[in-house]
């Protein structure tokens, strides 16, 4: 819960705006990884050893990773970033408090928060749920293949994102329309592949269109996700905090209407149709009212 927007404001803070979209989505291929490896090696855990060695594997190397961050950065004094040497280095606003009444009669805040929840929510749904339908439709397939190969697509594909973003604002492109084109391929193009899903006739198209639209997802890492640095850098971890709460909540509504829709129509192309339109929806919104023009002061 605090990963991301911390991440959010430290990137804001230290790099600059030609780079953010790089690093930002180095960063973030983190979570890719990580899902990858739990969703490879968790899976033959599970049928191994039961459940719940699957939260052992991912639980105690969180505690040593806890353990060695604090005890190698934590406690040298000379390694502390003190608040003082933070506050300093960040051009911050006419006052140090968040402008919350000026962000939100920003049209560009909007944009990029229903942007940021609306692919928050549906990534939510699609990761939720993805087991389900290939058990239900591929009942032969192995569980290690198709919760493994959509998050190994998916770090080259942030990465390669975050460098074309960087490259093509390097060159002279208005940020603006590069951080949309980016929002273009991470909302629109994947929602292709997830319509595409409905006329898959076996394992192998659907495992490509999954991964395609998992893929392409990543792209949002250089899109609003970088978007919210250009609008706010004075309080862009705070404005990232929201819009992301707001995108786990219609997550948690989207997993139960996908739900509803299966339990009661046995249908998965309504689910995928449901993602597409919510994609569509915040898309259309950035599109139109996104803009990289800093609001915050």
């Amino acid at each position: 819960g605090v990963f991301f927007p911390s991440l959010t404001s430290l990137l804001s803070n230290k790099v600059r705006e030609g780079d953010r979209a790089f690093t930002s989505s180095a960063v973030c291929s983190g979570s890719q990884v990580g899902t990858l490896i739990i969703g490879a090696v968790g899976s033959v855990l599970l049928d191994w050893y039961g459940w719940e060695s699957v939260f052992y594997f991912s639980g105690l190397p969180s505690i040593l990773w806890a353990y060695c961050m604090w005890k190698y950065f934590l406690k040298k004094e000379d390694q502390i970033i003190s608040l003082e040497s933070l506050g300093n280095s960040l051009v911050n606003s006419k006052d140090n408090k968040v402008v919350w009444r000026k962000l939100f009669r920003s049209a560009p805040v909007w944009a990029v928060s229903v942007a940021h929840v609306c692919i928050s929510g549906t990534f939510f749904c699609l990761l939720s749920w993805m087991p389900t339908f290939f058990h239900d439709s591929f009942p032969e397939s192995k569980g290690w293949v198709f919760n493994a190969v959509p998050w190994a697509v998916g770090v080259p594909f942030s990465l390669f994102g975050g460098t074309l973003a960087d490259r093509l604002i390097n060159l002279g492109f208005d940020t603006a329309n590069v951080r949309k084109l980016m929002q273009v391929i991470a909302m629109g193009l994947s929602s292709i592949f997830i319509e595409l899903l409905k006329y898959s006739d076996n394992y192998y198209q659907a495992l490509i269109c999954v991964s395609a639209s998992i893929g392409l997802q990543t792209f949002s890492h250089s899109g609003v996700s970088v978007n919210v640095q250009d609008l706010a850098p004075s309080c862009a971890g705070a404005l990232f905090g929201v819009m992301n709460t707001g995108g786990a909540l219609v997550g948690v509504f989207l997993v139960y209407f996908a739900g509803y829709l299966i339990e009661t129509s046995g249908s998965w192309p309504s689910v995928f149709n449901v993602i597409s339109i919510v994609n569509v929806f915040g898309l259309s919104i950035f599109v139109i009212f996104g803009q990289a023009m800093r609001v915050d002061i």
